[in-house]
């Protein structure tokens, strides 16, 4: 990416780890949807200095004036974009601007990797307390009660270095087959239900890192617990 290592970037979680490569563009960047142009399942593309880019835009209006007849407009985060191009092939965002943001083909993994609900290496904080969402938790508790294999449901806030501050809504299933996802499409589709203005960052309780796992079991009253059967 174009843009220089900041000094003041949040520490990473691993005090070891080299951070002079780490932009501060980067998580930023990696929570980021964009407009692009698609025609069929291609993007639009241009070239910047001899390598083929897709183009993508944060502004409406500056997407619709470049945009050729033919093309339709599609929105996209800025990972799923950037995996779905040919291997060759970087991104860059609004080209008109003073400063477009440029991520060259070999940068396309790093920010991938950010993306991920809790990259390595990055500063992570998770707000030890619960984080009341009635709306989304009216919404959601019909569907989970239907469900036996769903244990518990936590609703708390967290931030990946200094992306965006999202919802963290953490499940926990037990070992049936399909539990995992059918909890996980549960929460998604109340929160699609309500129109939940917040992002929010769906996740199973074991894919949390562990110190952050601790965080949520120890001082994030559940939403939602599972009736004792035995009661």
């Amino acid at each position: 990416m174009s843009s220089r290592p900041d000094p003041n970037q949040n520490p990473a979680q691993d005090p070891n780890q080299d951070r002079t490569e780490v932009s501060p563009l980067l998580y930023r960047l990696a929570d980021s949807v964009v407009l692009i142009g698609v025609r069929g399942p291609e993007p639009l593309y241009t070239d910047v200095s001899g390598s083929l880019c897709a183009v993508a835009y944060t502004e409406p209006d500056e997407i619709r004036r470049d945009l050729p007849d033919g093309y339709r407009l599609f929105q996209i985060t800025v990972p799923e974009l950037l995996a779905q191009l040919p291997p060759a092939a970087g991104l860059i965002i609004n080209p008109r601007a003073a400063s477009p943001i440029h991520v060259a083909a070999e940068e396309r993994d790093v920010v991938i990797a950010a993306g991920l609900p809790f990259p390595a290496g990055a500063y992570i904080k998770v707000k030890a307390g619960a984080d009341p969402q009635p709306r989304l938790l009216a919404a959601v508790l019909p569907r989970i009660e239907a469900m036996a294999a769903v244990r518990r449901l936590y609703l708390t806030r967290y931030r990946v270095a200094d992306a965006r501050e999202k919802i963290l809504a953490v499940y926990e299933v037990d070992g049936t087959p399909g539990a995992d996802d059918a909890a996980a499409d549960a929460v998604t589709a109340a929160a699609a239900d309500i129109a939940l203005a917040d992002p929010m960052q769906v996740v199973a309780l074991g894919d949390v890192p562990e110190e952050l796992r601790a965080v949520i079991l120890a001082d994030v009253r559940p939403a939602y617990v599972r009736p004792d059967p035995q009661g």
